[in-house]
């Protein structure tokens, strides 16, 4: 019994408290302009950047935001962290010429690091994409035909140019799952329409994964739910019903849904699972989806839409014309660094053979093991040190005997556990 018991406050997480429901506005500056980012560093320690040059950070979860550094000649547009203290921000400047910053003790100076990039990037920085402690992407930029990313493999001590010139006119968004593969958004070079780019090779060569018919449209922004699940959006300058994009493969392929019959407006994309969503872009309303955007309902919820960030899966963040927190149902559970590290098993209940898919964002020490209800180790699935990416392993349950049993995943960072029932 005290077996059990240990493992179901395991299951909860460590001193969990009851909390509200629903979508919030946070305490934070007056924002004169959009707050066009942010980037939770975990659950407690967060950073959003405005058009009007503020830089504001967080450390109790987005409930309260405080003034870094405010200089409203530069529009900041991205930021992303390393860690807690190394982060780095992009934008531009009253010139639309690029600007890139770096603190490294937690926002509280910064140095503008621009110097650094190839000349040719001079269009601004419009997104970023902190992979490992050593690989950055930056792309730019929306408002220009000039199409470029920036990436470091130090850390940001030097940077290399890649010419997007020949896939895409305009770079908004980036999303890796390593140092080598991951996905851009923007808008297409030859039909000038929003477009998905592909890599496996760190940026050497894309592929085309989707690309509109609509010209003058942009793919906005892209985000990742799961292994399998992405979401993107699509602004479109020509006023035509707005649509959103999923990809159930791993954004191999996508489908498009209209979110309106009626021309709107939209940027931001982000779900909390795969059915509960919400999309959005102008200052009128926002939309929301629990059937994984197949239909959409227009909600009084963060004019401006520009990104969700999803913390995990309790906590949404939102940026707009404020910020605002998404609070899910039940019991939130305060547990550092939530986002590091997901696990998904299934069929459960399994019969035969069980799959387990691990992903973890930074290298760490991956500890994978199955326990029975007594919380005896029954197999370990892995137990070493491996580099940010997914992991897939597979276990025939046949041997095992029918009743309850605990998938846990350990990391340095995190920590997750699904309860699987083994049937007959």
């Amino acid at each position: 019994m005290k077996i059990k018991l240990i493992i179901a406050f395991m299951l909860l997480g460590s001193f969990p408290a009851f909390a509200q429901t629903g979508w919030t506005v946070c305490s934070a500056p007056v924002f004169n302009s959009r707050v066009d980012d942010i980037f939770m560093v975990n659950t407690q320690t967060g950073y959003a950047v405005c058009g009007d040059g503020k830089i504001v950070k967080t450390t109790n979860g987005g409930d309260n935001w405080t003034l870094l550094l405010q200089n409203s000649a530069v529009y900041c547009r991205a930021v992303e962290f390393i860690n807690t203290q190394k982060g780095f921000v992009g934008g531009f400047n009253s010139a639309m010429t690029n600007i890139l910053r770096r603190t490294t003790d937690g926002g509280a100076t910064w140095t503008d690091i621009t110097s650094l990039l190839d000349p040719r990037a001079r269009k601004g920085i419009c997104g970023l994409a902190v992979v490992d402690s050593n690989t950055i992407y930056g792309g730019g930029n929306w408002f220009q035909d000039s199409g470029y990313i920036v990436k470091s493999v130090d850390g940001g001590n030097t940077w290399s140019f890649i010419n997007m010139s020949s896939y895409a006119s305009s770079i908004i968004d980036l999303n890796f799952t390593s140092k080598d593969t991951g996905f851009v958004t923007g808008k297409s070079q030859f039909l000038r329409s929003a477009v998905i780019l592909y890599t496996t090779d760190g940026g050497a060569s894309w592929t085309k994964k989707f690309e509109s018919i609509n010209i003058s449209s942009y793919c906005w922004k892209i985000q990742r739910l799961t292994k399998q699940i992405y979401f993107a959006s699509i602004e479109d300058l020509t006023q035509v019903p707005p649509k959103i994009l999923k990809s159930v493969d791993g954004g191999m392929h996508w489908t498009t849904h209209q979110v309106s019959p009626v021309p709107y407006n939209i940027e931001g994309i982000g779900f909390i699972d795969p059915k509960k969503g919400w999309t959005g872009g102008d200052p009128g309303k926002s939309f929301e989806s629990n059937d994984g955007g197949k239909t959409w309902d227009s909600v009084a919820f963060c004019p401006n839409l520009n990104r969700l960030f999803k913390v995990n899966d309790t906590m949404m963040l939102a940026s707009g014309n404020q910020i605002w927190k998404y609070k899910g149902k039940g019991i939130y559970p305060v547990i550092p660094d939530q986002r590091f590290a997901w696990m998904n098993c299934y069929p459960n209940p399994v019969r035969d053979i069980l799959s387990v898919e691990v992903s973890v964002s930074v290298a760490t020490r991956i500890l994978v093991m199955l326990l029975d209800e007594s919380g005896r180790r029954i197999k370990t699935f892995e137990n070493a040190d491996r580099p940010k990416g997914s992991y897939q392993y597979y276990l025939n349950t046949s041997g095992l005997s029918q009743g309850i049993y605990f998938v846990v995943l350990k990391t340095h960072e995190d920590k997750r556990i699904v309860k699987i029932m083994v049937s007959r």
